[in-house]
């Protein structure tokens, strides 16, 4: 334990006081005069034994009350077992690829994820942000809040061992915190090795309460003639709650064909 303010203890010397005034205490005995023996049942006789107690018990709670209130004002607390770590460089990756867009109990994944970074990281405190795309160094969240806000969703995957690669390579002489902020999907655990046994890391995995998706998987041209394309696009279902799709093709912003139709399967060709 150690204390903010030791110097205030000093004032522990006090706690004689209230022993002296115990061990030189003299009681005075008043007179009382009385004309009626009856008086005599309303006394309460007390042992000189039990007296001694009470005194004890007395003198005990007056020295913890003064102590307490000494150990207060010097403010003790507990040095952190990472107290070691606290000249660590810190890393936040942060995932922004289309699967964050799902949905939990307070919004989406990577919008809650964001509103939290906010909110919660010290602004003198200085770290690094990658995501998918992007890398921001040595940065701090009042230079990066308007990026995290206006954040988009990513089509690249995201890919720990490639973002983990980049902090590795990134010239420093100190221990690294890294932050990583996913939904986990994808992830194969050969990834995590890239993670050094020097370093700390932590995982923050949001979970969504919408399980139910649908996946491209390819698009192709299955068949080609001089008036039209026939293309194929090949889709997966994840759970039992899609009923139904709208699927539409564009060359650039022009729209060229559009369907809707029931997914019955895991997999379908429209």
């Amino acid at each position: 334990m150690q204390f903010k303010h030791p110097e205030i203890l000093y004032f522990l010397f006090l706690l004689i006081i209230p022993v002296l005034v115990h061990l030189f205490q003299f009681r005075r005995f008043k007179k009382e005069y009385f004309t009626n023996v009856r008086f005599l049942k309303s006394l309460t006789i007390q042992t000189r034994k039990s007296s001694k107690l009470k005194k004890w018990l007395l003198l005990s709670c007056r020295l913890l009350l003064l102590t307490f209130i000494i150990l207060a004002f010097a403010q003790p607390f507990f040095e952190a077992k990472d107290n070691k770590n606290s000249s660590n460089e810190m890393y936040i990756i942060l995932d922004n690829s289309f699967s964050m867009q799902a949905k939990g109990k307070k919004g989406e994944l990577l919008k809650r994820a964001v509103q939290e970074l906010l909110e919660q990281t010290p602004e003198n405190k200085n770290f690094s942000l990658l995501t998918n795309t992007e890398s921001y160094w040595n940065t701090d969240i009042k230079s990066i809040r308007s990026t995290l806000q206006n954040l988009k969703y990513s089509a690249i995957p995201f890919e720990l061992d490639h973002v983990l690669a980049k902090i590795n390579a990134h010239p420093t002489n100190s221990k690294k915190d890294i932050v990583i902020i996913t939904d986990a999907i994808g992830i194969d655990p050969k990834q995590l090795k890239n993670i050094s046994k020097n370093d700390v890391s932590y995982f923050i995995i949001p979970k969504s309460e919408q399980k139910n998706n649908v996946a491209i998987d390819s698009i192709f041209i299955n068949e080609t003639t001089n008036d039209f394309y026939d293309i194929n696009v090949n889709l997966s279902r994840f759970g039992d709650d899609v009923k139904s799709i709208s699927l539409a093709i564009y060359n650039k912003n022009k729209l060229v064909a559009k369907t809707v139709s029931n997914i019955e399967s895991p997999k379908k060709t429209f």
